[in-house]
């Protein structure tokens, strides 16, 4: 459980977000919404980030109804304890196969363009001892670290994708609404999944020192991630071409390797982006694996959180370690994102009509 002092405010809660939203997903986004559309892959984004924005609102308003209770205590309340309990450890669950799924993709980009000879073991060991260390804190250090962290990476990944404007060519995303309804609807759909993340809020919500402006970190938080996925986007397709993003298996790293400082200042400029790349990350894991050990403490009512963190440390190791390969890390990848429409979207939804037919119908007695 979290202690009086361990409250976040709305700026907080914001950095929050944003830091579980990012991490990941941008390595893989560009080329996933190329795949699907091509030209007009920058259209998918911003339809995804509609999408994201409605699942993040109607997250919002479930958290407006906890009125004091926590995640787990709502769901009970709304459903009735057994299914509030089997959905509260279906929550852990996801947050657990987020933590793994992150950590193993993250040990094999490491692998692949950074520490070749380096057993993945180690990576994935190293950032889940460092991680394990921050959420041991309490939210509100946790989340300190994120606003302090947000301005660094966010500044250097934009000046970072400027280097590259000299070889962009925006004629790769010509000719433009070319991409067949349908293809658009369901690529917009994966663009949403990448913005996953706002649902850490639904456990994290109970350290909100006021739920008045749950709304604005919802618009604000899903702003950012939007207008900087779209800029991503745009430039890692026009720098590498809609069939090169579609081939390669991260593309966004191969932007990154390909940077340049005029007058030879850097020879090795994707060394500090990378280190900037691997703390994002960082809090992404450490996002929800601080959401995976209060849902914990939630469920069986602890009066401490920490108990939790070296209990789930093993699981989180053993099933990063399960895929056997890339390709099935990618089958795992495509898991996670479908159960983040049912954990971000779904259950929020249905916990949200359930609410209110519970709230008039106490009322109407």
């Amino acid at each position: 459980m979290l202690m009086d002092d361990d409250r976040i405010s709305t700026g907080q809660a914001m950095a929050l977000v944003i830091n579980a939203i990012l991490g990941v997903s941008l390595t893989i986004l560009p080329r996933d919404v190329a795949k699907t559309a091509g030209p007009d892959c920058w259209i998918l984004v911003i339809l995804g980030g509609v999408f994201a924005f409605i699942a993040a609102l109607i997250i919002a308003a479930v958290i407006t109804r906890f009125n004091g209770k926590t995640f787990t205590e709502y769901t009970s309340f709304v459903l009735g304890r057994p299914a509030g309990f089997l959905a509260g450890a279906l929550y852990a669950f996801y947050f657990v196969l987020v933590c793994a799924v992150v950590l193993r993709n993250f040990a094999e980009v490491m692998k692949n363009f950074v520490l070749e000879t380096t057993p993945r073991e180690f990576v994935i060991i190293t950032l889940l001892l460092l991680s394990f260390y921050l959420i041991r804190h309490g939210l509100e250090p946790m989340v300190r670290f994120m606003v302090i962290n947000f301005p660094i990476w966010f500044i250097t990944a934009i000046v970072a994708l400027i280097l590259t404007l000299n070889k962009v060519d925006f004629s790769e995303l010509l000719p433009s609404f070319r991409t067949p309804p349908d293809k658009i609807l369901f690529g917009s759909v994966s663009a949403a999944i990448s913005m996953a993340g706002f649902e850490v809020l639904m456990v994290a919500g109970q350290g909100l020192k006021t739920t008045r402006h749950v709304y604005k970190i919802a618009a604000v938080s899903i702003g950012i991630v939007t207008a900087f996925y779209i800029y991503l986007v745009v430039i890692v397709v026009s720098m590498l071409g809609v069939d090169e993003t579609r081939r390669l298996l991260w593309p966004t790293f191969a932007v990154l390797r390909s940077i340049t400082v005029p007058g030879g200042v850097l020879e090795r400029i994707e060394a500090p982006i990378i280190i900037v790349w691997v703390i994002m990350v960082f809090t992404t894991l450490s996002a929800y694996y601080f959401s995976a050990t209060i849902t914990f403490a939630n469920l069986f009512k602890a009066k401490e959180f920490k108990i939790f963190a070296p209990l789930l440390f093993p699981w989180i190791y053993f099933l990063s370690m399960m895929p056997q390969n890339v390709l099935e890390l990618e089958n795992w990848l495509k898991f996670a994102g479908n159960l983040a429409v049912v954990f971000g979207l779904i259950i929020p939804f249905i916990l949200l009509i359930a609410g209110s037919v519970k709230a008039r119908w106490g009322k109407s007695k």
